[in-house]
């Protein structure tokens, strides 16, 4: 699979876009900034390049036969994710995106009283849920390099802490904690509670710096790590994912699923063509990696003080002259969503990291607001 435009020409065509729109005004600006009308959607972290053509056929060819639940086929992708994991396949659970992984580990461990640490901010939908099946959430604030503060989480934990959530890397800061520091800190404090981390990111991480916590599950912690197809894989509207665990965690988890059959058809077998589709993710990880190197010096050349290394698809910044303004400016003026934070006393742009198109789209925008 070729790539349309390589690191160099997309890092070169920041400084030409930049050039191009100090001699571009008024209307002619607004208008260059969309794309053929449509709305620029960098709001939810998708994967704006979609599913490769082998998912595509796989989904075609699944479609004739969606009148049957696809219990051979969920078997199929538990067994090929355990394989690459190196885990049993009953370390495996699959569930509707890994939110339904971690709403289930959030049932078990951190319902009705129960303690829970987390770092301030992080993931919202899980702190939103914690919330609603009443868990005690305690939460440490990032460090000053917006990184989850690992000695200040540690310092959180009691007696009393029966679940600790890291999202790693960390949403809506996009940074990444230091691998080994992370694994030390799950082994000491999974001997005592459950540790879940949410590497719903993880695939995006440049591969110098990617480190799984699945390695203690090997090494039999108690430890649930969730990831999900809804983001490298491009599959969010398909809503799969899965949990990584002990057979014992996952039987206890597994009690607590409505459903014998998690995923649909369709799903499922996207899912596995996705997970053996290598080049996709490659070139998924490169593109997203030079949309970030793209935007990150424009932030800095408008005065916007964006969150620096981020290892996700997105990067979150406090814009000049206010982030709600911004986003309310991009929305109705050029037709692009991004999403709005509030987090340690300041509001953030979160901007998800779109095509070559919708990132010189956003640039032009950002340019024509000043």
């Amino acid at each position: 699979m070729q790539t349309t435009m390589n690191r160099r020409q997309w890092l070169a065509g920041a400084a030409l876009t930049s050039a191009t729109l100090a001699a571009t005004h008024g209307r002619g600006l607004a208008q260059s900034a969309r794309i053929g009308g449509n709305p620029v959607k960098l709001d939810q972290n998708e994967n704006p390049y979609g599913v490769s053509k082998k998912v595509e056929e796989a989904i075609a060819n699944a479609v004739s036969q969606s009148n049957r639940y696809p219990m051979r086929e969920l078997a199929e992708l538990r067994n090929l994710i355990a394989e690459r994991e190196q885990v049993s396949s009953d370390s495996i659970i699959l569930g509707s995106g890994c939110t339904e992984a971690f709403c289930l580990a959030c049932l078990r461990y951190g319902a009705d009283g129960k303690d829970v640490v987390a770092a301030d901010p992080t993931y919202s939908g899980f702190v939103g849920y914690i919330q609603q099946i009443r868990g005690q959430l305690s939460r440490a604030p990032v460090n000053d390099r917006w990184e989850t503060d690992l000695d200040a989480l540690a310092a959180k934990i009691t007696k009393r802490t029966n679940l600790v959530y890291i999202c790693n890397p960390n949403n809506p800061t996009g940074t990444l904690a230091d691998g080994a520091k992370l694994r030390a800190f799950c082994e000491t404090q999974a001997r005592d509670r459950v540790v879940l981390v949410d590497e719903a990111y993880y695939e995006l991480v440049d591969e110098t710096r990617r480190v799984s916590m699945v390695e203690l599950v090997r090494r039999g912690a108690d430890v649930i790590v969730v990831r999900t197809f809804s983001k490298i894989f491009g599959l969010a509207g398909l809503r799969v994912g899965y949990g990584i665990a002990k057979p014992d965690i996952i039987a206890e988890l597994r009690r607590l699923q409505t459903t014998f059959c998690p995923v649909n058809r369709l799903g499922v077998v996207a899912a596995r063509a996705a997970y053996l589709d290598t080049d996709h993710i490659a070139l998924s990880r490169q593109r997203n990696a030079e949309a970030r190197a793209f935007l990150y010096p424009v932030l800095q050349k408008l005065g916007h003080k964006a969150i620096a290394g981020s290892q996700a698809n997105f990067i979150a910044f406090e814009a000049k002259g206010g982030s709600p303004q911004l986003i309310a400016r991009l929305r109705s003026d050029f037709n692009i969503g991004v999403r709005s934070f509030e987090f340690l006393g300041k509001s953030w742009v979160r901007v998800s990291m779109g095509t070559k198109e919708e990132m010189e789209s956003l640039v032009a925008a950002l340019n024509a607001i000043g």
